[in-house]
C-alpha cells in the first residue's frame, strides 16, 4: 500500500518574497503550496522528497487525503526531527561561530525545531542565541551577547546571501522566548 503524499512532507523555512521583486502568478486554491507564517521574512513550507527534486504539498493533496494544515505542521516536524537524526547532525565550531551540518537542503529548516535549541545546542550557548540562515544549506549561531560571532554571522551572510543556492534570508535572528526576531543592530 502506498504512503499518503502528506505523510512524507517534511517541514521547509522558506522566505517571504516582496510582491515587487516576484513574478505575479495567480494559483488556484488547489494548486496553491501550504504557507505558514514563522518569523519576520520567513514562512513554513511542506516539500516531499522524490529522489530527484522536492514538491510542495498544496491544497489539493490535504483535500485529497483529509490533512488538516495543523496536521501537515506536525508531520512536517516530526519528519524534519527524522531527518536531522538520519543525516548525521552535527555542530562545527569555527572561529567564534558554530556551524550546523547535515548534509545539504534542510540546515536553515532547523531553525523550525525547538528541542535542537532547547537541549541539544545549549551546551555552545549560554545565553540567547543569535543565527544566520543564508541559504537552505546553511545555519550558524553563536550567543548573541558575543560581538565577534555576530560579526562573523554577518560577513557569512555578505558572502553567501546574494550569491547562495537557495538564499533565505539576510538578516541575523535572535530566539527570545522560544520565538525567533530579527536581531537588532
Amino acid at each position: 500500500m502506498q504512503s499518503k503524499f502528506t505523510e512524507r512532507a517534511i517541514a521547509y523555512i522558506k522566505a517571504i518574497v516582496p510582491e515587487a521583486e516576484s513574478e505575479s502568478v495567480t494559483l488556484s486554491r488547489e494548486d496553491s503550496p501550504i504557507l505558514r507564517p514563522f518569523s519576520d521574512g520567513l514562512l513554513i513550507a511542506y516539500v516531499v522528497d522524490d529522489g530527484d527534486s522536492y514538491h510542495y504539498v498544496q491544497q489539493r493533496h490535504l483535500d485529497k487525503e483529509g490533512v488538516t494544515e495543523e496536521q501537515l505542521h506536525e508531520i512536517g516536524l516530526r519528519n524534519l526531527t527524522a531527518l536531522a537524526s538520519s543525516r548525521d547532525l552535527r555542530i562545527q565550531p569555527y572561529q567564534n561561530i558554530n556551524a550546523v551540518l547535515m548534509g545539504g537542503d534542510f540546515e536553515a529548516s532547523l531553525i523550525l525545531l525547538d528541542q535542537l535549541w532547547d537541549h541539544h545546542f545549549r551546551q555552545f550557548v549560554s545565553g540567547e542565541y543569535s543565527i544566520a540562515i543564508p541559504a537552505r544549506d546553511i545555519l550558524a549561531f553563536c550567543d548573541n551577547a558575543a560581538s565577534a560571532g555576530v560579526n562573523e554571522l554577518n560577513q557569512l551572510i555578505g558572502r553567501i546571501y546574494s550569491t547562495g543556492d537557495h538564499p533565505i534570508s539576510d538578516k541575523i535572528y535572535v530566539r527570545r522566548q522560544n520565538k525567533w526576531q530579527t536581531r537588532l543592530s
